[in-house]
């Protein structure tokens, strides 16, 4: 077990990765936390297994979309990853204090939309202010830079709003942003911050490494939880979702 530890904050970075779920299907429409499979959500809810329907997040990475198929109802479908450290929300709350841990979970459809959405507004804003500052140098280069100021200056907001629709009842996650409202909040930020960083300097094992991690990631290297992370990978989690990646150095 390794842990970041930032002033009086303390996030755990688990050996393997834990199973987050947010379940969009008509009867949930929470986050679900290590639930085992076909439960009811009478049942999830006695194991304790429920996580609420709301939470505030630290965003280390978003993995560009991929192609997964994880079951009957979802083959071939293109999903987002994201690595968080919730803030806010019974996902926070297991932990008493300012302490939190690293997660992650899968988005798709209509939540997955909503969460590029903002990327979206991101980088059309770095590109307006890109313009007004006569054009200096590379434009992805610099929507790049300024996305990742977002990343590490905002705490991004999840909640599940239901839709009745033609195909019956369903969730998805709005997303939108905020200022830190904590000294434990900004702690996160930075927490993910270090995160990150330690993805984009290339590692390539698992949720990070560098040399303050080397022993969790001897573990991971036996358990692995996630497959590696490139630095195009790093890279692409700064940018405009669904858009192609140059993987380029930065000056």
């Amino acid at each position: 077990m390794e842990t970041i530890k930032i002033n009086n904050s303390v996030f755990l970075i688990p050996p393997s990765q834990p199973k987050l779920q947010a379940n969009c299907a008509k009867e949930y429409g929470q986050f679900l936390l290590d639930c085992p499979p076909k439960l009811t959500i009478l049942e999830a809810q006695q194991g304790g297994y429920l996580k609420g329907n709301k939470a505030d997040f630290a965003i280390a990475i978003s993995r560009p979309d991929r192609l997964l198929t994880i079951n009957e109802n979802f083959i071939n479908e293109a999903f987002t990853e994201l690595w968080v450290i919730p803030v806010t929300g019974e996902l926070k709350d297991q932990f008493k204090g300012p302490a939190s841990m690293l997660l992650s979970f899968l988005m798709h459809r209509r939540s997955k939309d909503s969460f590029a959405g903002l990327y979206n507004h991101f980088a059309h804003r770095a590109f307006q202010q890109w313009c007004e500052e006569g054009m200096p140098g590379d434009p992805k280069e610099f929507c790049y830079e300024a996305i990742a100021s977002v990343l590490k200056n905002y705490v991004f907001c999840a909640e599940f709003q239901k839709v009745d629709g033609a195909l019956g009842t369903y969730w998805f996650i709005q997303w939108s942003y905020r200022n830190p409202q904590s000294d434990f909040e900004k702690d996160a930020l930075e927490a993910a911050e270090m995160i990150r960083s330690g993805a984009e300097s290339g590692a390539t094992l698992h949720w990070v490494t560098n040399e303050t991690y080397e022993r969790w990631a001897l573990n991971a290297e036996v358990r692995p939880a996630l497959t590696g992370v490139s630095e195009a990978e790093a890279r692409a989690s700064l940018q405009p979702q669904n858009q192609p990646v140059v993987p380029t150095r930065r000056r």
